[in-house]
């Protein structure tokens, strides 16, 4: 299984409407069972049973016929690690060897089985495609309801472990990369319109204050009293914004400063073609600039999905699976890491 997925690319890693500011769309849909108690209070019986109902309804579905259906009790910590770093399971997952996860070949959906809820349906999609993910969610949803039935009230909607998820259960989010406005330290605009349309924003490294490569993720706060389509109509509004000052920032700084932003580009690509140690996240870094550097043609030799396939399998796991063994020490990590980068960039040259 990891060896198919460590030659496959994730549909998502694509380039999609937007892809210029908008990496990725994420939906997600959480779900509970009237029969089973909600989160902590579950006991290893319970934990057996949720696992047991959901594996019978997929392997019932001829819609997950093609699915893999993977226990994290069956896998090693590294394993664990590396479905965390493509997005198919979250970081609390990693650590609970009572999750478990259903997910398609494609890597365009997952069912997290014993997360903080029971189920939750995520579908990932490459650039601005909010409706599209939020169709597929709502169809494997549909699908899974067929077999398992959902704790729902008249009143408050789907019933969820955290208060702010009751009513819909419905999370989006995107993946936004703002290297212009971060550099110039206009990030405070981008605050204010979240705030105004009732969203949160944070960096990737899970850290208000703080982020990589330029690279942030937005998604609302609650969901009860809104449909499905307000939540989305929403997010897509205020992303729609965020777009346009990223892009009207990336335009005026190259039009009053671009041997400046061209110098920064060459010198990230100098830096990744011929270093030969680099952390992940100087590798992120220099990675975020060289993408400006593709959007806005100052390099034309490398296709945007490449740096998006970079920003994945340039992570600790993958690299380790590349390689074949387990790295000794974080200095023989960030030495691969660095080899692997030069030899993709040699290639395009």
């Amino acid at each position: 299984m990891f060896e198919q997925l460590l030659t496959q690319s994730p549909f998502w890693s694509q380039v999609g409407p937007s892809a210029d500011v908008v990496m990725t769309t994420r939906v997600r849909l959480a779900r509970n069972l009237p029969s089973l108690p909600f989160g902590s209070k579950m006991d290893e019986t319970d934990i057996s049973t949720l696992e047991s109902i959901v594996h019978q309804a997929v392997v019932t579905s001829k819609y997950f016929e093609n699915a893999q259906f993977v226990s994290l009790k069956d896998c090693s910590s590294d394993d664990r690690r590396f479905l965390r770093e493509r997005d198919i399971i979250t970081h609390e997952m990693e650590l609970n060897n009572n999750s478990s996860v259903v997910f398609d070949p494609k890597q365009q959906y997952s069912i997290l089985v014993n997360e903080e809820d029971h189920i939750r349906i995520q579908v990932i999609k490459p650039g601005l495609q909010m409706l599209l993910a939020f169709k597929l969610a709502d169809e494997i949803d549909d699908e899974l309801n067929k077999y398992i039935s959902y704790a729902f009230t008249d009143d408050l909607g789907f019933l969820t472990t955290c208060p702010s998820n009751v009513g819909t259960g419905l999370r989006v989010s995107a993946m936004l990369h703002l290297p212009m406005l971060t550099a110039a330290k206009n990030m405070g605009e981008v605050i204010k319109l979240v705030r105004e349309y009732q969203a949160q924003l944070k960096g990737i490294v899970h850290d208000a204050t703080k982020t990589v490569g330029s690279m942030y993720i937005i998604s609302n706060k609650a969901t009860l009293g809104k449909s499905e389509i307000d939540i989305i109509e929403e997010i897509d509004k205020v992303i729609s914004l965020i777009i346009d000052l990223e892009n009207d920032a990336r335009d005026d700084y190259y039009q009053h400063h671009k041997d400046v932003l061209e110098d920064m580009v060459w010198r990230s690509y100098g830096i990744v073609t011929f270093s030969r140690s680099m952390s992940y996240a100087e590798a992120i870094e220099h990675l975020s600039l060289i993408r400006l550097g593709v959007v806005l043609s100052i390099i034309k030799n490398i296709e945007l999905s490449v740096i998006n396939d970079l920003m994945i399998h340039i992570q600790l796991s993958h690299l380790q699976k590349f390689a074949g063994r387990q790295f000794a020490s974080s200095e023989e990590g960030d030495a691969f890491r660095a080899a692997y980068l030069r030899k993709i960039f040699e290639d395009k040259e």
